[in-house]
Protein backbone atom coordinates (compact mmCIF):
# COMPACT_ATOMS: atom_id res chain seq x y z
CA UNK A 1 0.00 0.00 0.00
CA UNK A 2 1.17 3.53 -0.98
CA UNK A 3 2.15 5.53 1.99
CA UNK A 4 0.15 8.70 2.20
CA UNK A 5 1.50 11.97 3.40
CA UNK A 6 -1.63 11.94 6.27
CA UNK A 7 -4.60 9.66 7.27
CA UNK A 8 -7.48 11.10 8.35
CA UNK A 9 -8.67 7.94 10.33
CA UNK A 10 -5.43 9.37 12.34
CA UNK A 11 -7.62 12.25 13.32
CA UNK A 12 -10.85 9.91 13.94
CA UNK A 13 -8.98 7.84 16.49
CA UNK A 14 -7.21 10.20 18.32
CA UNK A 15 -10.33 12.09 18.80
CA UNK A 16 -12.32 9.29 19.98
CA UNK A 17 -9.10 8.21 22.79
CA UNK A 18 -9.67 12.23 23.63
CA UNK A 19 -13.26 11.43 24.41
CA UNK A 20 -12.39 8.76 26.21
CA UNK A 21 -9.45 10.09 28.78
CA UNK A 22 -11.89 12.70 29.51
CA UNK A 23 -14.48 10.81 30.72
CA UNK A 24 -12.12 8.68 32.41
CA UNK A 25 -11.37 11.29 34.57
CA UNK A 26 -15.03 12.72 35.31
CA UNK A 27 -15.38 9.26 36.99
CA UNK A 28 -15.94 11.64 40.31
CA UNK A 29 -19.03 13.38 39.11
CA UNK A 30 -20.47 10.36 37.22
CA UNK A 31 -23.13 8.69 39.04
CA UNK A 32 -23.45 5.04 39.07
CA UNK A 33 -25.70 4.15 36.24
CA UNK A 34 -23.11 6.11 34.20
CA UNK A 35 -19.93 4.84 35.38
CA UNK A 36 -19.69 2.67 32.52
CA UNK A 37 -18.38 5.39 30.34
CA UNK A 38 -15.14 5.36 32.52
CA UNK A 39 -14.53 1.68 31.27
CA UNK A 40 -13.00 3.20 27.99
CA UNK A 41 -10.15 5.62 29.50
CA UNK A 42 -7.48 3.80 31.08
CA UNK A 43 -7.03 0.84 29.50
CA UNK A 44 -9.06 1.67 25.91
CA UNK A 45 -8.21 5.55 25.52
CA UNK A 46 -4.75 5.88 26.54
CA UNK A 47 -3.83 3.03 24.38
CA UNK A 48 -5.64 4.72 21.31
CA UNK A 49 -3.33 7.54 21.66
CA UNK A 50 -0.42 5.45 22.60
CA UNK A 51 -1.12 3.12 19.31
CA UNK A 52 -2.27 6.31 16.81
CA UNK A 53 1.90 8.22 18.22
CA UNK A 54 3.53 4.87 16.74
CA UNK A 55 1.51 4.68 13.94
CA UNK A 56 2.30 8.30 12.85
CA UNK A 57 5.78 8.62 14.06
CA UNK A 58 6.85 5.25 11.62
CA UNK A 59 7.42 7.41 8.36
CA UNK A 60 9.48 10.07 10.72
CA UNK A 61 11.38 7.31 12.30
CA UNK A 62 12.30 5.66 8.57
CA UNK A 63 13.48 9.40 7.25
CA UNK A 64 15.39 10.22 10.19
CA UNK A 65 19.32 9.30 10.73
CA UNK A 66 20.60 8.32 13.84
CA UNK A 67 22.88 11.38 14.59
CA UNK A 68 19.77 13.62 14.09
CA UNK A 69 17.97 12.06 16.62
CA UNK A 70 18.27 15.61 19.10
CA UNK A 71 16.48 17.70 16.38
CA UNK A 72 13.65 14.68 15.71
CA UNK A 73 12.75 14.48 19.48
CA UNK A 74 13.16 18.64 19.84
CA UNK A 75 10.51 19.00 17.46
CA UNK A 76 8.35 16.85 19.65
CA UNK A 77 9.01 18.40 23.02
CA UNK A 78 8.17 21.59 22.06
CA UNK A 79 4.76 20.38 21.52
CA UNK A 80 4.47 18.59 24.73
CA UNK A 81 7.08 21.08 27.20
CA UNK A 82 5.47 24.18 27.25
CA UNK A 83 1.55 22.74 29.05
CA UNK A 84 3.86 20.29 30.67
CA UNK A 85 5.54 23.22 32.86
CA UNK A 86 2.65 25.28 32.96
CA UNK A 87 0.74 22.47 34.51
CA UNK A 88 3.90 21.55 36.99
CA UNK A 89 4.03 25.17 37.67
CA UNK A 90 0.64 25.03 39.23
CA UNK A 91 0.48 22.10 40.80
CA UNK A 92 3.15 23.37 43.14
CA UNK A 93 1.57 26.60 43.45
CA UNK A 94 -1.26 24.86 44.71
CA UNK A 95 0.32 23.00 47.47
CA UNK A 96 0.16 19.46 45.60
CA UNK A 97 4.20 18.85 46.12
CA UNK A 98 7.07 20.59 47.68
CA UNK A 99 10.57 20.95 46.35
CA UNK A 100 11.86 20.26 49.65
CA UNK A 101 10.18 16.59 49.96
CA UNK A 102 12.23 13.96 48.26
CA UNK A 103 10.06 11.55 47.98
CA UNK A 104 7.22 13.76 46.27
CA UNK A 105 9.82 14.63 43.86
CA UNK A 106 10.21 10.86 42.94
CA UNK A 107 6.65 10.32 42.57
CA UNK A 108 6.09 13.14 40.81
CA UNK A 109 9.23 13.48 38.37
CA UNK A 110 11.10 10.27 38.13
CA UNK A 111 8.25 7.66 38.92
CA UNK A 112 5.79 9.34 37.83
CA UNK A 113 2.05 8.50 39.25
CA UNK A 114 0.24 12.04 38.57
CA UNK A 115 1.48 12.95 35.13
CA UNK A 116 3.03 9.41 33.95
CA UNK A 117 1.30 9.99 30.89
CA UNK A 118 3.20 12.73 29.93
CA UNK A 119 6.35 10.75 31.01
CA UNK A 120 5.77 7.68 29.41
CA UNK A 121 5.09 9.43 25.74
CA UNK A 122 8.98 11.26 26.23
CA UNK A 123 10.43 8.26 27.11
CA UNK A 124 8.80 6.07 24.73
CA UNK A 125 9.42 8.19 21.78
CA UNK A 126 13.06 7.99 22.35
CA UNK A 127 12.56 3.59 22.96
CA UNK A 128 11.01 3.61 19.20
CA UNK A 129 13.31 5.61 17.55
CA UNK A 130 16.34 3.12 18.54
CA UNK A 131 13.64 0.11 18.25
CA UNK A 132 13.01 1.13 14.69
CA UNK A 133 16.35 1.83 14.37
CA UNK A 134 17.96 -0.84 15.50
CA UNK A 135 15.64 -4.06 15.54
CA UNK A 136 14.12 -6.15 12.69
CA UNK A 137 10.99 -7.74 12.66
CA UNK A 138 11.63 -10.61 15.01
CA UNK A 139 13.07 -8.61 18.01
CA UNK A 140 10.14 -6.30 17.91
CA UNK A 141 7.85 -9.68 17.75
CA UNK A 142 9.54 -10.63 20.89
CA UNK A 143 9.24 -7.57 22.70
CA UNK A 144 5.60 -7.19 21.96
CA UNK A 145 5.34 -10.89 23.30
CA UNK A 146 7.15 -9.88 26.63
CA UNK A 147 5.80 -6.84 26.89
CA UNK A 148 2.15 -8.86 26.88
CA UNK A 149 3.69 -11.47 29.28
CA UNK A 150 4.20 -8.45 31.94
CA UNK A 151 1.01 -6.61 31.46
CA UNK A 152 -0.95 -10.11 32.13
CA UNK A 153 1.60 -10.84 35.26
CA UNK A 154 1.34 -6.98 36.43
CA UNK A 155 -2.69 -7.55 37.40
CA UNK A 156 -3.70 -4.27 38.82
CA UNK A 157 -0.55 -2.77 39.42
CA UNK A 158 0.38 1.08 37.86
CA UNK A 159 2.93 -0.29 36.08
CA UNK A 160 0.88 -2.36 33.90
CA UNK A 161 -0.23 1.04 32.16
CA UNK A 162 3.50 1.92 30.98
CA UNK A 163 3.99 -1.80 30.15
CA UNK A 164 0.54 -1.95 27.37
CA UNK A 165 1.34 2.00 26.64
CA UNK A 166 4.87 0.76 25.13
CA UNK A 167 3.24 -2.02 23.94
CA UNK A 168 0.52 0.05 21.68
CA UNK A 169 2.85 2.05 20.25
CA UNK A 170 5.44 -0.75 19.10
CA UNK A 171 2.01 -2.35 17.78
CA UNK A 172 1.25 1.02 15.71
CA UNK A 173 4.56 1.42 14.43
CA UNK A 174 4.25 -2.01 13.26
CA UNK A 175 1.45 -1.61 11.23
CA UNK A 176 2.82 1.48 9.68
CA UNK A 177 5.67 -0.20 8.19
CA UNK A 178 3.86 -3.34 7.01
CA UNK A 179 1.64 -0.50 5.66
CA UNK A 180 4.56 1.47 3.98
CA UNK A 181 6.70 -1.42 2.99
CA UNK A 182 3.79 -2.87 0.68
CA UNK A 183 3.15 -5.83 2.99
CA UNK A 184 1.18 -9.08 0.89
CA UNK A 185 -1.33 -8.70 3.88
CA UNK A 186 -1.90 -4.76 2.66
CA UNK A 187 -2.70 -5.50 -1.01
CA UNK A 188 -6.35 -7.25 -1.17
CA UNK A 189 -8.15 -4.45 0.47
CA UNK A 190 -11.10 -5.38 -0.37
CA UNK A 191 -10.73 -8.74 2.01
CA UNK A 192 -9.05 -6.40 4.39
CA UNK A 193 -11.95 -4.38 4.17
CA UNK A 194 -14.21 -7.03 5.55
CA UNK A 195 -11.98 -8.84 7.73
CA UNK A 196 -11.11 -5.47 9.85
CA UNK A 197 -14.88 -4.16 10.45
CA UNK A 198 -15.31 -7.50 11.92
CA UNK A 199 -11.76 -7.71 14.09
CA UNK A 200 -12.78 -4.26 15.19
CA UNK A 201 -15.96 -5.40 16.55
CA UNK A 202 -14.67 -8.19 17.80
CA UNK A 203 -11.91 -6.90 19.62
CA UNK A 204 -13.81 -4.48 21.23
CA UNK A 205 -16.02 -7.37 22.71
CA UNK A 206 -12.98 -8.93 24.08
CA UNK A 207 -11.60 -5.63 26.08
CA UNK A 208 -15.67 -5.20 27.08
CA UNK A 209 -15.20 -8.85 28.40
CA UNK A 210 -12.04 -8.36 30.62
CA UNK A 211 -13.32 -4.86 31.41
CA UNK A 212 -16.66 -7.00 33.20
CA UNK A 213 -14.41 -10.14 34.15
CA UNK A 214 -12.39 -9.13 37.26
CA UNK A 215 -10.68 -12.65 36.85
CA UNK A 216 -6.83 -12.44 37.50
CA UNK A 217 -4.75 -12.85 34.58
CA UNK A 218 -7.13 -13.80 32.33
CA UNK A 219 -8.84 -9.81 32.20
CA UNK A 220 -5.37 -8.64 31.98
CA UNK A 221 -5.16 -11.05 28.60
CA UNK A 222 -8.66 -9.79 27.57
CA UNK A 223 -7.76 -6.22 27.91
CA UNK A 224 -4.50 -6.49 26.07
CA UNK A 225 -5.85 -8.47 23.16
CA UNK A 226 -9.15 -6.17 22.81
CA UNK A 227 -7.50 -2.98 23.12
CA UNK A 228 -4.65 -3.71 20.98
CA UNK A 229 -6.93 -5.64 18.53
CA UNK A 230 -9.45 -2.81 18.09
CA UNK A 231 -6.72 -0.37 17.96
CA UNK A 232 -4.99 -1.93 15.18
CA UNK A 233 -8.24 -2.62 13.03
CA UNK A 234 -9.84 0.41 13.62
CA UNK A 235 -6.83 1.96 12.11
CA UNK A 236 -5.96 -0.71 9.37
CA UNK A 237 -9.73 -0.32 8.38
CA UNK A 238 -9.42 3.74 8.23
CA UNK A 239 -6.66 3.19 5.90
CA UNK A 240 -8.20 1.51 3.68
CA UNK A 241 -11.05 3.60 3.36
CA UNK A 242 -9.03 6.94 3.70
CA UNK A 243 -9.86 7.80 0.45
CA UNK A 244 -13.38 7.81 1.03
CA UNK A 245 -12.69 9.55 4.25
CA UNK A 246 -10.78 12.60 2.72
CA UNK A 247 -13.64 13.26 0.28
CA UNK A 248 -16.53 13.47 3.20
CA UNK A 249 -13.89 15.26 5.13
CA UNK A 250 -13.58 17.53 1.69
CA UNK A 251 -17.10 18.74 1.66
CA UNK A 252 -17.86 18.30 5.50
CA UNK A 253 -14.53 20.68 6.30
CA UNK A 254 -16.19 22.25 9.65
CA UNK A 255 -16.84 18.87 11.30
CA UNK A 256 -13.03 18.10 10.17
CA UNK A 257 -11.62 21.03 11.80
CA UNK A 258 -13.61 20.18 15.36
CA UNK A 259 -11.97 16.46 15.35
CA UNK A 260 -8.52 17.58 14.73
CA UNK A 261 -9.40 20.09 17.64
CA UNK A 262 -10.85 17.38 19.41
CA UNK A 263 -7.59 15.09 18.76
CA UNK A 264 -5.34 18.13 19.64
CA UNK A 265 -7.38 18.56 23.12
CA UNK A 266 -6.28 15.03 24.84
CA UNK A 267 -2.93 16.35 26.62
CA UNK A 268 -4.18 19.57 27.43
CA UNK A 269 -7.51 17.76 29.09
CA UNK A 270 -5.51 15.30 30.69
CA UNK A 271 -3.13 18.13 32.16
CA UNK A 272 -6.35 20.18 33.46
CA UNK A 273 -7.87 17.24 35.14
CA UNK A 274 -4.73 16.03 37.00
CA UNK A 275 -4.79 19.28 37.96
CA UNK A 276 -8.03 19.14 39.07
CA UNK A 277 -7.49 16.08 40.74
CA UNK A 278 -11.50 15.56 40.49
CA UNK A 279 -11.90 18.48 42.66
CA UNK A 280 -14.21 20.63 40.87
CA UNK A 281 -16.68 18.29 39.78
CA UNK A 282 -16.72 16.09 43.45
CA UNK A 283 -17.56 19.16 45.03
CA UNK A 284 -20.13 20.64 42.92
CA UNK A 285 -21.51 16.95 42.42
CA UNK A 286 -21.76 16.96 46.58
CA UNK A 287 -24.15 19.77 46.20
CA UNK A 288 -26.05 19.45 42.77
CA UNK A 289 -27.43 16.72 40.96
CA UNK A 290 -26.19 15.06 37.97
CA UNK A 291 -26.20 16.23 35.11
CA UNK A 292 -25.87 19.79 36.33
CA UNK A 293 -22.39 18.51 38.32
CA UNK A 294 -21.14 17.31 34.97
CA UNK A 295 -22.00 19.88 33.11
CA UNK A 296 -20.49 22.74 35.22
CA UNK A 297 -17.06 20.45 35.52
CA UNK A 298 -17.07 20.00 31.69
CA UNK A 299 -17.03 23.87 30.77
CA UNK A 300 -14.73 24.40 33.41
CA UNK A 301 -11.78 21.71 32.64
CA UNK A 302 -12.84 22.31 28.70
CA UNK A 303 -12.34 25.91 29.04
CA UNK A 304 -9.29 25.51 31.02
CA UNK A 305 -7.80 22.96 28.78
CA UNK A 306 -8.93 25.19 25.56
CA UNK A 307 -6.64 28.03 27.31
CA UNK A 308 -3.90 25.61 28.02
CA UNK A 309 -4.05 24.44 23.92
CA UNK A 310 -3.97 28.05 22.56
CA UNK A 311 -0.94 28.29 24.52
CA UNK A 312 0.96 25.49 23.74
CA UNK A 313 0.51 26.24 20.22
CA UNK A 314 1.37 29.69 20.73
CA UNK A 315 4.69 28.72 21.93
CA UNK A 316 5.35 26.13 20.11
CA UNK A 317 4.53 28.09 16.47
CA UNK A 318 7.23 31.43 18.65
CA UNK A 319 10.01 28.41 19.25
CA UNK A 320 9.86 26.96 15.76
CA UNK A 321 10.10 30.07 14.02
CA UNK A 322 12.83 30.95 16.73
CA UNK A 323 14.32 28.34 15.73
CA UNK A 324 14.28 28.92 11.62
CA UNK A 325 15.56 32.51 12.23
Amino acid sequence: MAERPKLAIVDIVKAVSCIMIFLYHCNTILPGEWKFLTLFGQDLGNNLFFMVSGFTLAPSIDATPVNRLHIWYSKRLIRILPITVIAYALTWLRGYFSFLDPSQLFAVFIYPTLYWFITSILVFYVILFFMGKYTGKGMRTAICTALAAAYIVLGDRHERLYVIGLFAMIAGYVLREMMISGHPLARDTAVLRRVSAVLTVICFVLFMCGELTHIPYISNGLILSGAAGTGLSALLLGSLLDEGLELFFERHRGLHSFIVYLGNMALPLYLVQCFCSGYIGFYIGLHVVFPLSFLVNFIVVWTAGTVLYFIESFVSRFISGFRRT
